[in-house]
């Protein structure tokens, strides 16, 4: 999707499955992103199934060309309540803005 920035290890050690967070974890994220000054890209969704095989989930939220930060916060934050669901995971996408 985007580039991604190293995560600070507060976060990393949280994630299920690499950068992959449930809901409450994917909004602090993004407060993080908020605060930070990092421009926010988008977010992809993955569904555990009942074998605890992963699979990406087509639904994806890319705002890459969105050029109002705030904006594309709140968007996230919708994109969160809209997909959550047991067993769902987020990952949330971002670039430094001093790139």
């Amino acid at each position: 999707m985007g580039m991604q920035q190293k995560i600070p290890s507060h976060f990393a050690d949280r994630a299920e499955r690499r950068v992959w967070f449930n809901r409450p974890d994917a909004e602090r994220v993004l407060d993080w992103i908020e605060d930070s000054g990092q421009r926010f890209l988008g977010m992809e969704v993955a569904q555990k199934q009942g074998d605890d095989a992963w699979i990406l989930l087509p639904d994806t939220l890319d705002l890459g060309r969105q050029t109002d930060n705030f904006e594309a916060i709140r968007r996230g934050r919708d994109f969160l309540r809209e997909y959550d669901g047991k067993g769902r995971m987020f990952e949330p996408v971002w670039q430094d803005r001093e790139q």
